[in-house]
């Protein structure tokens, strides 16, 4: 069974009430799957209708929210929102199906829906300012996270420098070579971070490893096939990704990693 908790709020109300009904969804067709072996089915063809329904509307909420306030992040999660539909869309219920069928399904749906929420709408209204400096409010005074936090900063500033630049040689190659230097810096740094979170017995570390995991896979699915040719929508493409990059990292130093030194302090007081 699959637990809404704190983690998985973004501090929308209406975002997270609905949300919290999708978990409850998947929760009951799980129960159901055990129940009623001999009709999978029946109980395959409900949940792919009461989810999908349910997630179209809510698609539809979230994305009206969005336009509402002029969130630069809408067209990431309007695509994202049209690739779980069409997965839905293709799953195929007939004689063949097997529980085995049902529970892949499912287990993509939670690996969908846990990931969307902690590395997509965890970013929306979010506001960014001064967004390529690394500035005091980043600071967790912890010294190796605020250096290596400072050299994400910095990479993901000459990625948005290589995209602006309009008149650079080989501006794909370029490009290409920055973003795999950000995803290995970025992989090496959630392990250090993870590393000294363990040593210090952190309450939080399986969240903070579950948000590292869902940016780490934004960065390994970027389609780099698409950027081969940089035209107008391509172009377009690199500075949503940008800025996704940016306030992902932002948001998350803010409301993540900058409780670690909060946590620290109160267990030495109470010490």
């Amino acid at each position: 069974m699959f637990k809404f908790t704190s983690d998985y709020k973004i501090g929308i109300p209406e975002i997270d009430k609905e949300h919290e009904y999708l978990f409850q969804l998947l929760n009951n067709a799980i129960c159901s799957l055990d129940k009623e072996q001999a009709a999978i089915q029946n109980v395959t063809e409900d949940l792919l209708n009461n989810l999908k329904d349910y997630a179209l509307n809510h698609f539809a909420h979230e994305e009206a929210y969005m336009k509402k306030i002029n969130d630069p992040e809408l067209p990431r999660q309007q695509r994202e929102h049209s690739a779980f539909t069409r997965k839905m869309n293709e799953f195929t219920i007939d004689d063949s199906l097997k529980v085995c069928d049902v529970e892949e399904l499912l287990q993509y749906i939670v690996r969908w829906l846990f990931g969307h929420i902690l590395a997509s709408d965890m970013m929306i209204g979010k506001i960014k300012t001064d967004p390529f400096t690394f500035t005091s409010k980043y600071a967790t005074n912890i010294a190796f996270m605020d250096e290596e936090h400072k050299t994400l900063f910095d990479i993901i500033r000459q990625a948005n420098d290589l995209i602006h630049a309009d008149y650079l040689h080989d501006k794909y190659d370029e490009i290409m070579k920055i973003l795999s230097k950000l995803k290995n810096y970025t992989e090496r740094h959630f392990k250090h971070e993870e590393e000294y979170m363990e040593s210090i017995q952190y309450p939080k570390l399986e969240a903070q490893k579950r948000a590292h995991t869902a940016f780490i896979e934004k960065l390994v699915n970027i389609n780099f096939h698409e950027l081969n040719d940089i035209d107008d929508n391509q172009q377009q493409y690199l500075e949503e990704l940008i800025d996704y990059l940016l306030s992902w990292l932002s948001d998350h130093i803010l409301k993540s990693d900058c409780l670690i030194p909060v946590w620290e302090k109160e267990q030495q007081q109470n010490a």
